[in-house]
């Protein structure tokens, strides 16, 4: 018998199985032969042979266009209820019949982890989420242990995985993420029991052996508790809060093949990205927003290969990240559902943020609309620093220069300088911190280049201080120790929070696993808010 690939999604809050059917989609609709010994129902449609897009633009300078240059498509979407649950079985593009909030998400992926050896592992998908989503896929030639993957249990949330399974009831091999993806040798009848053996995978606990850290993040099910974060959502997205906010794709998509993406409700424009303030910008108002709202409106996307049909892959709750604390815990809306950050976790990062000082530097204020680069220079003047803003060094064996900082500062100070916008990310200000330190410690040449920017950025001083700014990065032949330097993070923000509070959970996170990394080498981290005026 020929192995089949099966996608098979689970559904919920579906009766008819035509609920199941996204509301701008019409395919034909054919039933199961009774004999079959299935309950449901199938749909498919089929586009007619056409030529490609790309066979215009070469048509130009081609004496002639071959009658074969043309290509078709076929969907199918099989919906149908086993032991009292509806799952989906998708072919082609058929996932584009069904209502995204039909689907019970990570489904795919808690049946894999149950079923999966960690011991022969393929594939890891993961996301790290802080004021961007950074998705990583990492494979394997073959098949291996999960600690293989290099996954860092505080910062990554587990995607996707594919490997190998302890036993073959469910196949050779298991791919999940929302959907299973099963290569299995099986008929259309033995589909009610191999859809009850995934069913009783995904019910099972056997992923807490070896995948028991996959909870930092806790399914929130408490119906109260969603509505009150859901509430605090919209109150915030009313008025056009983000600070805690943005829209992120939920799934691994080939960017090359993207047109643009278009989001209900914003009078049919284009989006060459997903930017919430983008959206609530192009929004005639916000004081209609409900939750109901928020997860009706799609999210569509075009494809390259075919830019005037539009589907909608997503809704627009679906793709919100956002953080809200209540009832002294914290809590992540990640893909449409509601997770609770594990209270350890949460505690462990404040208090070692808390611990975090500031840099006594005594850093003025602000203006507002003043760019980033302008304030630097601006203090920089006002201070006595040297501007290194926008001098790119390239440190040995790198394919790019980096920014060594922003400002130099006395003693020793390494200031870097972000402002906290639509645009900015804060990962980006942390990682600059660390590079360049490690750089510096352990490439003489990169110090030597240093040295001549800062005393090309000195000039017009006297040659005595000069010497003074310049020293402050030993020569290439010359002992160093990160224990003489500071780094001095300086974040450009509005806020009313006290302490650190001002700086989103996942950004914490970042910044703690930084301080770590700098600890061993004796640098000293600072952490300071500038207002704007």
């Amino acid at each position: 018998m020929a192995l089949n690939r099966l996608t098979v999604f689970l559904l919920k809050d579906v009766e008819e199985f035509s609920d199941a059917l996204a509301d701008e989609k019409d395919p034909d609709r054919v039933e199961l032969d009774q004999e079959s010994g299935l309950e449901g129902e199938f749909w498919w449609s089929a586009r007619a042979p056409s030529a490609p897009p790309w066979v215009e633009f070469i048509g130009e300078v081609l004496s002639e266009t071959p009658d074969g240059l043309r290509s078709s498509s076929a969907s199918g979407l099989l919906i149908v209820r086993v032991a009292g649950s509806v799952f989906a079985l998708t072919f082609g593009y058929g996932r584009s019949f069904l209502r995204p909030e039909t689907i019970v998400r990570g489904f795919g992926l808690k049946v894999a982890l149950n079923r999966i050896d960690s011991q022969q592992m393929r594939s890891i998908d993961t996301k790290a989420y802080e004021d961007l989503v950074v998705a990583k896929t990492t494979q394997a030639s073959k098949s291996t242990e999960v600690r293989t993957f290099g996954i860092e249990p505080m910062r990554d949330i587990l995607r996707a995985v594919t490997g190998e399974p302890r036993t073959q009831e469910l196949g050779n091999r298991l791919s999940g993420a929302d959907a299973l993806v099963l290569n299995i040798a099986v008929e259309p009848s033995d589909l009610p029991v191999l859809l009850e053996k995934a069913l009783e995978a995904y019910h099972d606990d056997e992923y807490k052996k070896d995948f028991e850290w996959v909870d930092h993040l806790a399914l929130v099910t408490d119906p109260a508790i969603i509505e009150v974060l859901d509430g605090k959502l919209v109150t915030a997205l009313k008025v056009k809060d983000t600070s805690v906010t943005h829209l992120a794709i939920p799934d691994a998509i080939e960017w090359e093949d993207i047109h643009a993406f278009k989001i209900r409700g914003a009078r049919n424009n284009e989006y060459d990205d997903l930017d919430l303030d983008d959206y609530l910008d192009d929004l005639k108002t916000t004081d209609d927003f409900t939750i109901e709202l928020l997860k009706s409106r799609g999210v569509l996307i075009s494809f390259a290969r075919s830019s005037e049909d539009w589907d909608q892959k997503w809704t627009l709750y679906h793709c919100l990240v956002s953080e809200q604390r209540y009832n002294g815990g914290l809590f992540a809306l990640i893909e449409g559902r509601w997770f609770s950050i594990s209270k350890s976790l949460v505690d462990d990062v404040d208090a070692a943020v808390g611990q975090i000082g500031a840099s006594g530097l005594s850093l003025p204020a602000a203006m507002a609309g003043e760019k980033e680069g302008e304030y630097n220079e601006r203090v920089s003047a006002s201070m006595g620093f040297v501007s290194l803003d926008t001098k790119l060094v390239r440190p040995a064996g790198a394919t790019s220069g980096i920014e060594f900082c922003d400002m130099l500062a006395p003693n020793r100070t390494f200031v870097h300088v972000k402002r906290k916008s639509r645009s900015s990310t804060l990962s980006h200000l942390f990682a600059q911190g660390l590079v360049s330190i490690n750089a510096m410690i352990g490439d003489g040449a990169f110090r030597e280049k240093v040295r001549g920017i800062i005393g090309e950025q000195s000039k017009g001083l006297e040659s005595s201080i000069i010497d003074d700014w310049v020293s402050a990065v030993p020569g290439s032949a010359e002992a160093i120790s990160g224990s003489d330097y500071s780094v001095a993070y300086v974040v450009i923000a509005k806020s009313t929070k006290p302490g650190n509070d001002w700086l989103p959970f996942f950004s914490k996170l970042n910044l703690m696993q930084t301080v770590r990394s700098l600890a061993p080498l004796g640098v000293k981290v600072s952490l300071d808010r500038v207002d704007v005026k």
